[in-house]
């Protein structure tokens, strides 16, 4: 796979940022804390951790083919799943480049249009935004004076420039919303030309149908059901990990909660795979339940590290067997075609 020179710079500055977050947020904590809580941990329940992180990937792969049938495409499970794990593995070089590289395997692989199978990735994100405010509102609802308080407390220390320059952040919002606004409305006019312009609009178009393939749906009840599945398995491989480590081996099921949504909003930061975002999140919010920051610190390291390494396993392996795929059907080709 090339590297643009966009790539580079966003590989480039994410790295930095990932660095920043780290320096400014824990430039004091004892790490060989975390070594020595690494070598006593029981590894049990990371490896039951993993083993649900592999189902629930499985599920995503499901619940992507059912958006992809609604166009008539219908790729191997195995297929969508490779394809899924190259893509997580793609991101843990450059953020987001995986929602592009997995569509870019399907074209490949069941010469799928990027453009459409890219609508259906943004639809899965945006069901994992609203699964995520659901949580969200559930978790206000069991504790809303105790997150009011920490999420003022947090932004107060750990992100003061939200409060300066949020009029700047909420503008600059609305002019992106204006922009795709106005590309929407471009891709819908009749446009014949061979330009980038109508390139771009013609690729608008296909993406808006794979954007409202949830509409069209086949099997509603398993897509609903797998969505559920998809969450539900995420708390549960936050949550079996804190049975293995002290300090977070009573950790309540609220907390586990808590544990996923604010793990998932520092997962969304614009760092490498969330890391450093993710243990402050993660850390801040046990804080509010009672376990010391260094030791869900800890906690989030451990969690976090277990499904990285798992990642960079599974996506190479992933990405051996679709490149051994791809041989053998040029090899079968060969044959066919002598």
């Amino acid at each position: 796979m090339r590297l643009s020179l966009k790539d580079f710079f966003k590989l480039v500055f994410s790295i930095a940022l990932t660095g920043f977050v780290i320096y400014n947020t824990n430039g004091d904590f004892e790490w060989s804390k975390a070594k020595d809580a690494i070598i006593n941990f029981n590894f049990g329940w990371i490896f039951l951790s993993i083993g649900l992180s592999l189902i629930s990937h499985l599920l995503r792969a499901y619940r992507w083919n059912l958006l992809l049938s609604t166009q008539g495409h219908k790729p191997k499970l195995l297929t969508s799943y490779l394809a899924l794990m190259v893509g997580y593995l793609s991101s843990m070089a450059i953020p987001r480049l995986g929602e592009v590289t997995r569509c870019t395997v399907l074209k490949k692989s069941d010469n799928i249009p990027v453009s459409f199978s890219f609508g259906t990735v943004i639809t899965d994100r945006l069901l994992d935004l609203l699964m995520l405010g659901l949580l969200l509102l559930s978790l206000l609802a069991l504790k809303y004076s105790l997150l009011q308080s920490f999420f003022i407390d947090f932004i107060e220390r750990k992100a003061p420039f939200i409060l300066d320059y949020w009029p700047y952040l909420i503008l600059l919002g609305i002019a992106g919303i204006i922009f795709l606004y106005w590309l929407i409305r471009k891709s819908k006019e009749e446009n014949s030309g061979n330009g980038i312009v109508s390139k771009l609009l013609t690729f608008i178009k296909d993406f808006l149908i794979g954007l409202k393939a949830i509409t069209q749906v086949k099997k509603p009840f398993p897509f609903i059901l797998s969505t559920l599945g998809i969450w539900l398995l995420y708390f549960l491989m936050l949550y079996v990990i804190s049975f293995g480590y002290g300090p977070t081996d009573d950790m309540s099921p609220i907390a586990g909660l808590a544990v996923l949504v604010m793990g998932s909003f520092g997962m969304a930061t614009p760092v490498n795979n969330g890391i450093g975002a993710y243990q402050v999140f993660v850390a801040g919010i046990l804080v509010a339940f009672g376990i010391a920051y260094e030791d869900g610190y800890v906690f989030a390291v451990i969690s976090q590290g277990s499904q990285l390494v798992t990642v960079i396993i599974i996506g190479f392996l992933s990405l051996v067997i679709l490149n051994f795929r791809k041989k053998k059907q040029i090899e079968t080709d060969s044959a066919k075609d002598s």
